[in-house]
């Protein structure tokens, strides 16, 4: 586990100085539900990064509770809040390429 971290870090390190970006610089992070990614920010600040937020209910959020459409990530999060939305991410936005 600790080589995967390593090489995480190396990598990430690495893709944000290709951006001239470091450890000073404001850094978001999203996951679909906001848990991962502020793990992810505590993480990185322990790791000496100063400013690393995270998006505190994702990009899809919470489940709905009842009803009709219980279980179904629509009660908040930023699909739900209108905001722009794709499954298509445009490379050149993102740190390095995942798809």
């Amino acid at each position: 586990m600790a080589s995967c971290k390593r090489q995480f870090f190396e990598s990430f390190e690495k893709a944000l100085d290709q951006k001239g970006l470091g450890k000073d610089n404001k850094i978001i992070l999203m996951c679909r539900s906001g848990s991962r990614s502020a793990k992810a920010a505590r993480v990185l600040h322990i790791a000496g990064y100063e400013y690393v937020y995270s998006v505190i209910v994702g990009f899809e959020g919470d489940k709905e509770k009842i009803g009709p459409n219980k279980g179904q990530r629509i009660v908040n999060g930023w699909k739900s809040s209108n905001l722009p939305w794709s499954y298509t991410l445009p490379s050149k936005k993102l740190a390095w390429d995942i798809n």
